[in-house]
């Protein structure tokens, strides 16, 4: 396959550095508006920098990973040279832009909208991915890969783990796995000081709360196999009248769990707003 990405910035470089090692990837096309990024990018992963016209006019799948503001011109500007090759995937990161205002630029070509995180960067992404009709159906350029989507799947999951969803799911999946990051980072940064607080320095700290914390998620993950669930971890760890479930309790009196469940609601609630 050959992958394109208009756009060069954090999120197009992490998933081009996962794409760069599979064997799958013949080459990597960069374009950018002047930053000089494309041109850093292709030196590393040993791609080309290139104008987005060129990208369409030879890429098989073609990322956006411009800003949400300008993806309606870009896929205008694009659109008459994909609708004349044909057989060219388009792959969306803006976030809050729909199947149908892509379609509406592009016309009736295969469109996947993938929503990637920031954990892209060390190859621990949770991405969703929905498609329409277009790209439900057998690639004809690379039919190794069967569908369009399953070729876009593929590309994601270099970076991580892929989950295809309906689209009206969108808002809910950027709350859980757009936005949590910034707020598991928050809880870590406030475990942090409270060891701080007695004693541990920041350094050692930080250390200890997100070892804790990416050990428990893929404690989390692996017992999931076998149909175990959070709250059966939880009743794992809490002794009676132990130090956890004294701990555990003060969190939910303090309001643990109503807030993170407002905080998806706010980030929801949000992304209805910016549509």
């Amino acid at each position: 396959m050959r992958i394109g990405f208009v756009g060069s910035g954090s999120m197009a470089g992490a998933i081009a550095r996962g794409a760069a090692h599979s064997e799958a990837i013949d080459s990597l096309m960069f374009s950018d508006t002047g930053s000089g990024r494309a041109g850093a990018l292709a030196d590393e992963l040993g791609g080309q920098s290139a104008t987005n016209e060129r990208i369409a006019a030879e890429c098989d799948i073609v990322v956006l990973a411009v800003k949400p503001y300008a993806i309606r011109e870009v896929c205008i500007a694009l659109a008459p040279t994909i609708a004349e090759r044909g057989g060219v995937c388009v792959a969306s990161l803006a976030a809050g832009t729909p199947i149908d205002t892509l379609s509406a630029a592009l016309g009736d070509v295969p469109i996947v909208r993938v929503m990637p995180n920031v954990n892209a960067q060390i190859g621990q992404s949770m991405s969703a991915l929905c498609a329409n009709k277009a790209a439900s159906t057998t690639a004809a350029s690379f039919t190794t890969h069967g569908t369009y989507l399953d070729a876009v799947r593929a590309l994601m999951n270099a970076v991580g783990t892929t989950l295809v969803i309906d689209e009206d799911k969108f808002a809910v999946f950027s709350a859980l796995a757009g936005c949590s990051p910034a707020w598991v980072f928050q809880i870590i940064e406030a475990l942090a000081r409270a060891g701080v607080k007695y004693g541990l320095s920041k350094s050692q700290a930080t250390t200890i709360a997100a070892q804790a914390v990416a050990g428990s998620a893929s404690l989390v993950l692996d017992r999931a196999e076998d149909g175990i669930v959070p709250a059966q971890l939880i009743d794992q760890v809490c002794s009676p009248g132990g130090t956890t479930i004294a701990g555990l309790l003060a969190s939910e009196e303090a309001g643990l769990s109503n807030a993170l469940v407002a905080a998806v609601d706010a980030a929801v609630q949000r992304d209805g707003e910016l549509r």
